[in-house]
């Protein structure tokens, strides 16, 4: 049953936060890279759970089908180097990807996109061009991740990178903290030993630029305001 009493936007950033990395899983044309059917499975299942459909269109009058002239450098079993001519055929259109809130159809969020896609036929470049376009939208909307290696990896780089943001606030609280004690122990010399027991709860040693928490930072700078009664 899917979830209750959230609009559209949260339940596409719920769906988000549950496909934030997907490992690549296939090969081909040198290079490895995440297969159309690898993302719908990981997605679909979540679409279904939040009650969402996808809608992709196509603005017939942007469509553009036209011959795909290239070269490839290719090479004879003597080692003889020669350039090949390859005739496809490009197609291109414009598109629109549209969520829809099947619990509020008029809910919806439209994306533009684009596809573009060239093999030796017309139906075959539609196609491709198709497929492409649905794995980069999906990929690109909820910011998926694709590492080479095991996602634990880039799971772990990701909680480092919030570690080292949360640190950097904690910082900045420590230090409006450090001069509010300055100038209060200014004015209180004899608070000293109190300043430094109330200091010691909160950090061994009562070394608080060893803090690298926002949330015990935060804390301490409000509970030192409330108990020696600074106003500011």
């Amino acid at each position: 049953m899917a979830e209750q009493n959230l609009n559209i936007y949260q339940k596409l950033a719920k769906i988000r936060k549950q496909v934030e990395v997907i490992q690549r899983n296939k090969k081909g044309y040198g290079y490895t890279y995440v297969s159309e059917d690898e993302i719908l499975a990981k997605i679909s299942g979540f679409m279904d759970k939040y009650n969402l459909s996808l809608i992709p269109s196509v603005i017939h009058s942007s469509a553009v089908v036209a011959p795909y002239h290239t070269k490839k450098t290719k090479s004879t079993n003597k080692g003889e180097i020669y350039e090949e001519n390859v005739n496809e055929v490009l197609v291109s259109a414009d598109m629109v990807f549209t969520w829809v809130n099947n619990e509020n159809p008029d809910e919806r969020v439209d994306v533009p996109w684009i596809l573009v896609g060239h093999q030796s036929d017309g139906s075959q470049s539609f196609g491709s061009g198709l497929s492409y376009a649905m794995r980069y939208f999906l990929l690109k909307f909820f910011n998926i991740a694709t590492p080479d290696d095991d996602p634990d990896k880039w799971r772990s780089k990701q909680k480092a990178a919030g570690a080292a943001e949360d640190k950097m606030i904690a910082e900045e609280i420590i230090a409006s903290f450090d001069t509010m004690v300055k100038e209060f122990l200014a004015s209180n010399q004899d608070k000293t030993e109190e300043v430094k027991k109330f200091v010691a709860k909160y950090v061994k040693g009562g070394n608080y630029f060893a803090i690298t928490e926002s949330v015990l930072a935060s804390k301490l700078l409000a509970d030192f305001k409330e108990t020696f009664k600074i106003k500011e």
